[in-house]
């Protein structure tokens, strides 16, 4: 069928009956249902199809050597890989593994040994602070198994941490320089440890991540699989990364990755593909040493282990259970800084002769996998393109794409439409229009400056930490990314309003002001992301409990439940205030089964009751072991669409007073 034979009318029904089906396909078939997906997946990828067919054989001006047709040409290439990404996407979501009843009967295995495999448990630290690191050493010291050793390894230095270990039982390691980063401290920890305990299993942590007390238990029994080189647990957090915290969205709205943890990564393990990233993850000691150490040649070393490990027969695979928490990169620039160094790193292992394109031992399949998550970092170009493709149109009159009323209507709309609904639908919301837009949208410059330089000069480049535990107390503004974004609004409304709004065109107008309008709302919403919001100190990150607690005061005692729990603060849910109490009284509390303290009540509310640990200092150590080896969930870990427009409007209209306000009392209870 050809838009050309057709009227508008004709055209807007074929849309309707399109979209009619799309949203059958979201309400009626079951994500977890392996034909559902093929299904419903199989309509998206022939919508992709259909319209890269039309875009590459009917949109496209003559040819010529000048920028009316280059531009297009340009752009339609950019425009392709996000094409052929989503579509290769769609295609590895039709399968997907879950392992946990795997996970069982092997756990079960290894409680009936005499003797479990040994594990050395090894956090790598640079930079962090005690705030951050306690929380990883003292779950990591508290976890449930008969028989491991934990190890700081320390590439800063730092004899204050050396004197912390050794005051609660972890082993120390430093060296004398960081040659290789954190590769170099992990191979370093491993030549000491190999003198000293030898453990065939090493558990690796980033210093911001505190293990669940089931970790091992959980994972250890996989390796009766001698093909198994890596088991891979999901990254979970116990803070809002920038995105959900400064649209004030936390219990609405899901952290960047968690469509790469919850939904990509259980389809690659499927395909046989799943990687190692960096953290929460078990790996062989003999399969290390069968490669030579950590690679030292990417600044991903994670996924170049998988890799790595695939030349010599050993795969990865993915246990999708959260048997960790660690801290998301808290400021936008520690956000952005994360995305460009997994973007450097991954262009680096494309291009090394041992990479899984040039190197021997590899799948067709396993080399398509690395060219579809190269693809993803190659997506962001479009990102900008299509920031500035209105623009280009306004001032300079270059069309970036010549589409006719009806072509949009049968192919344009159904494929972006489909896809949008498609991710979302598969990954449990995870994945939900406009938010998922804007989070790939910050970073899209950096990434793209990043790709850029790579092609240029793919190796040398430093390894940069993501700060975690900064003091982010007040607002503060990306002013970069803020003049960028309000550029492009400046630049896109005054071009409208001067170009297709007061003068004509063509038959494009419509398209370009809708696309110029839709543009506006992405770089709005982006710029309020980028005006960051102050947060809460890390001990004051505060968990939804239900646990029972009691007070009790000279002449009276008191029992309820909390509700919330941070570091330094307790909320008692409450009927009505307890007799003999009042704001700014001392008060005796126990909680956490048995854990006692001195509390100030702060405030006594309708609902509730907060109270604020005063000494506290002796049971810090085992309210950290126990709140950390088996936190409950306070970040959202599904989307709700109008929930978070609601927050975003109330980010956005609300008073700066009260907006501020929500941020710094955000240590009330969540989820």
């Amino acid at each position: 069928m050809s838009p050309e034979t057709l009227t508008l009318q004709d055209a807007t029904l074929y849309g309707g009956i399109v979209s009619v089906l799309i949203a059958a396909c979201a309400l009626f078939l079951s994500n977890r249902h392996f034909l559902d997906r093929l299904a419903f997946g199989a309509l998206v990828v022939a919508m992709l199809g259909a319209y890269g067919w039309y875009r590459l054989s009917h949109t496209l001006p003559v040819f010529e050597w000048n920028s009316y047709a280059l531009w297009p040409r340009f752009y339609v290439t950019l425009e392709m890989i996000v094409v052929a990404y989503t579509a290769l996407s769609v295609g590895f979501f039709i399968r997907r593994t879950d392992r946990s009843a795997q996970a069982d009967a092997a756990a079960e295995r290894l409680a009936e040994m005499a003797e479990p495999p040994a594990v050395d448990v090894m956090i790598c630290t640079y930079s962090e602070d005690l705030v951050v690191l306690e929380r990883s050493i003292l779950a990591a010291l508290a976890i449930d198994y008969p028989n491991y050793s934990v190890w700081v390894l320390d590439d800063g230095r730092r004899d204050w941490l050396k004197d912390y270990c050794d005051g609660v039982g972890a082993r120390y390691v430093r060296r004398d320089d960081n040659v290789g980063a954190k590769a170099g401290n992990l191979d370093n920890g491993l030549r000491v440890s190999a003198d000293e305990t030898d453990a065939p299993l090493v558990l690796v942590l980033d210093a911001d991540f505190a293990p669940h007390k089931t970790i091992l238990k959980r994972i250890v029994g996989l390796f009766e699989d001698e093909t198994i080189g890596i088991v891979q647990t999901p990254q979970f957090y116990y803070n809002a990364d920038p995105v959900q915290h400064n649209l004030m969205a936390n219990r609405t709205w899901v952290d960047d990755q968690r469509i790469f943890f919850d939904v990509m990564q259980p389809a690659k393990d499927a395909w046989g593909t799943a990687f190692c990233v960096g953290t929460s993850f078990v790996v062989r000691r003999d399969a290390l040493d069968a490669i030579g150490g950590m690679p030292k040649e990417s600044v991903t070393e994670d996924l170049h282990t998988t890799y790595r490990l695939m030349q010599h027969g050993l795969k990865t695979i993915w246990l999708n259970e959260r048997l960790s928490v660690g801290l998301s990169a808290e400021s936008l620039a520690g956000y952005i800084t994360q995305r460009c160094r997994w973007c450097l790193g991954t262009i680096q292992i494309a291009l090394l002769p041992d990479g899984p394109f040039r190197g021997r031992g590899f799948s067709w399949m396993e080399r398509l996998h690395y060219l579809h998550g190269l693809m993803f970092w190659f997506c962001r170009p479009f990102v900008v393109a299509m920031l500035l493709a209105p623009i280009l149109f306004y001032f300079l009159g270059l069309p970036a794409i010549l589409f006719a009323p009806e072509a949009l209507l049968m192919y344009g709309l159904p494929a972006v439409i489909g896809s949008m609904i498609f991710l979302a639908w598969v990954s449990d919301k995870k994945s939900l229009p406009l938010f998922t837009e804007v989070s790939h949208m910050l970073a899209a410059f950096p990434v793209t400056l990043t790709i850029v330089k790579a092609m240029r000069q793919p190796f040398g480049h430093p390894f940069k930490v993501t700060a975690k535990g900064e003091d982010r107390s007040e607002v503060q503004v990306q002013i970069p990314l803020v003049i960028l974004f309000g550029t492009i609004i400046v630049l896109t409304i005054t071009g409208m309003v001067n170009g297709p709004l007061l003068q004509t065109y063509g038959e494009h107008d419509g398209f370009s002001i809708a696309w110029g309008v839709v543009i506006m709302i992405y770089c709005f919403v982006a710029l309020t992301i980028c005006i960051e919001l102050p947060r809460p100190e890390i001990d004051d990150q505060p968990f939804p409990m239900d646990a029972a607690g009691a007070l009790t005061w000279p002449g009276g005692s008191w029992s309820g439940t909390i509700r919330s729990m941070s570091m330094n603060q307790l909320t008692f849910e409450i009927a009505a205030p307890p007799t003999g109490i009042a704001e700014g009284q001392m008060l005796d509390v126990s909680f956490l089964d048995g854990l006692q303290s001195t509390a100030e009540v702060v405030e006594i509310g309708r609902k509730r009751m907060t109270l604020r640990l005063i000494d506290h200092a002796a049971i810090r150590n085992e309210m950290i072991a126990r709140l950390f080896s088996d936190p409950p969930v306070n970040i959202a870990a599904n989307g709700r669409m109008l929930s978070t427009l609601l927050s975003l409007l109330r980010r956005v209209y609300g008073s700066p007073r009260r907006v501020l306000t929500h941020s710094r009392e955000s240590a009330t209870a969540s989820g």
